[in-house]
């Protein structure tokens, strides 16, 4: 039976004939659920919420509640899940904040461990996987494929890159690169490359080679020469070989040495109600230069540094007018 009789389920819920809702389910408002999902039982979803097909979310788990953000004042925001997800037990995730982009965001794919929080406006890319006890706050930014360990809490406007990997049971308080394995206490911080998600991402052994020089030269051999020369120097050494990921590192790293506040590049857009730049701006669909993904962004009323919600590459946007 798609909807189970002891389930209850809004009457503006868009529910697709193949999706399940199962016993002790509660459905309010504005939610889509596409085919294939399915509410195991004793989950909740709070409109406006769209799931994606495929989807399974285990039990206990609170999908769309209001953000546990002071500012929240109830506006209009929501929760997007892509397809093929799965949200494990006592999972919460929550609706974006118009001090943010108004949505929390995951994408295709994902993997959420039981007991997890995500909360209001993160951007969780394709693949990713969020082990267990593992709390997001506010405006954190996953990239492709990351994976991120058990029991690690992430400060706000935290961003991590592509094919990352952070350890369990750290504090992670500021960006990391893509490409890299972060631990540390009290915080983690790039330690080598990682080899393995490099591999499954079908990357060459050139290719991972190229990247363990460059790490080398930018973190372990690095010496007294600042960080900006040696991404420089990197650069022009590996500047033929167009497609190598070491370039899209280099990249990164500019970017996050340009725009970073503490460490965090979305720290430079906070709303000013917390001390950042003025929240005035538009949403605007933007095209993402590396993977051609459009993503919604809150563009600002000076040029942006926003992160595409799929590869997590950072791009700067015009003003808006």
């Amino acid at each position: 039976m798609p909807i189970h009789p002891l389930a209850v389920v809004d009457p503006q819920a868009d529910v697709h004939p193949d999706a399940t809702v199962g016993p002790f389910c509660l459905v309010r408002g504005k939610v889509r659920l596409d085919a294939g999902v399915e509410l195991r039982s004793h989950v909740c979803v709070y409109g406006r919420a769209t799931i994606g097909s495929g989807t399974i979310v285990f039990p206990g788990a609170v999908i769309g509640s209001d953000p546990q953000d002071l500012k929240f004042k109830g506006e209009d925001s929501e929760v997007i899940i892509g397809e093929r997800c799965l949200i494990h037990e006592y999972v919460t995730v929550s609706k974006g904040t118009a001090t943010g982009i108004m949505r929390t965001t995951i994408g295709n794919d994902v993997l959420v461990m039981a007991y997890s929080h995500i909360a209001h406006d993160c951007q969780v890319s394709d693949s990713v996987v969020i082990a267990n006890g593992t709390h997001l706050a506010g405006h954190c930014q996953i990239g492709r494929r990351a994976v991120i360990g058990a029991m690690i809490g992430m400060h706000h406007f935290v961003t991590i890159g592509e094919l990352t990997m952070v350890a369990g049971m750290c504090a992670v308080r500021v960006d990391i690169p893509p490409y890299m394995i972060a631990e540390g206490s009290p915080a983690a911080e790039p330690r080598s490359i990682n080899v393995i998600g490099l591999r499954r991402d079908g990357k060459t052994e050139p290719e991972i080679a190229d990247l363990r020089e460059a790490f080398r030269d930018l973190y372990h051999d690095r010496g007294a020469t600042p960080l900006r020369e040696a991404v420089t120097e990197v650069r022009d050494r590996f500047q033929d070989k167009i497609d190598t990921p070491v370039l899209k590192l280099c990249d990164w790293i500019e970017d996050h040495l340009d725009n970073a506040v503490k460490g965090r590049m979305q720290e430079a857009h906070r709303a000013s109600v917390v001390g950042g730049r003025p929240a005035t701006g538009e949403l605007r669909t933007v095209k993402c230069r590396a993977c051609h993904h459009d993503f919604l962004a809150q563009v600002r009323d000076v040029a942006t540094m926003v992160a595409c919600t799929r590869c997590g590459k950072q791009q700067q946007v015009e003003a808006a007018r």
